[in-house]
């Protein structure tokens, strides 16, 4: 989770520095951002704990996930995201997701 989120941080801090955001407004966005990942991430790691998969809400808390990557420019893990949301399989789907967060 930590390697996920620490990324995307860094990608988010050179994405909003392009923009012009000022460094206090920049810490307070990168703060929310973690808050919302941490989230999201700690959400889809209670469902997969959880005896029965509830694929309607994993399929939603990926949503989220996937717009919190791309809106923070990570788009290599918001496309890993997109690829997740495909599978069919719930063994298959809940190893992969896993893995991404877990890297």
């Amino acid at each position: 989770m930590e390697k996920l989120i620490d990324e995307t941080l860094q990608i988010a801090k050179t994405r909003f520095v392009s923009f012009g955001f000022e460094e206090s407004q920049t810490e307070a966005l990168l703060i929310s951002a973690k808050r919302d990942l941490s989230k999201v991430i700690v959400q889809l790691e209670d469902l997969l704990k959880k005896d029965s998969c509830d694929i309607e809400q994993i399929n939603k808390s990926l949503h989220a996930l996937k717009g919190l990557l791309y809106n923070m420019g990570n788009m290599e893990a918001g496309d890993q995201i997109v690829e997740l949301s495909k599978c069919m399989d719930e063994e298959g789907l809940k190893s992969r997701i896993k893995k991404i967060i877990k890297s």
